[in-house]
């Protein structure tokens, strides 16, 4: 999970890469969270997992945004979110 890089779906081969990828990425955090076992994660753990959902959630975007055919730009990426999904701050822990 070293990149972000997501193939163009616009044929039914890429469509499968694409989630290959997803699947693969999801496994991969999967993997993250078994091996932390009950005593939780030390800091390394909380920056692959960080990382691995960013990948999940870039693959996620560009392939929305290949479906409907669109770019990518600052305000397409929220347009994605449910109306009735509130952007919030994280929360502090």
């Amino acid at each position: 999970m070293a990149t972000n890089s997501v193939p163009d779906i616009s044929t039914l081969e890429k469509l499968r890469q694409v989630l290959k990828t997803v699947t693969d990425a999801a496994l991969f955090i999967e993997q993250i969270l078994a091996a932390s076992g009950v005593a939780g994660f030390d800091s390394a753990g909380v920056e692959r997992i960080t990382t691995a959902f960013g990948n999940l959630a870039a693959i996620a975007i560009q392939a929305a945004h290949d479906v409907a055919d669109k770019e990518i730009t600052p305000d397409s990426v929220p347009a994605l979110l449910p109306v009735n999904t509130p952007l919030a701050p994280p929360a502090e822990g």
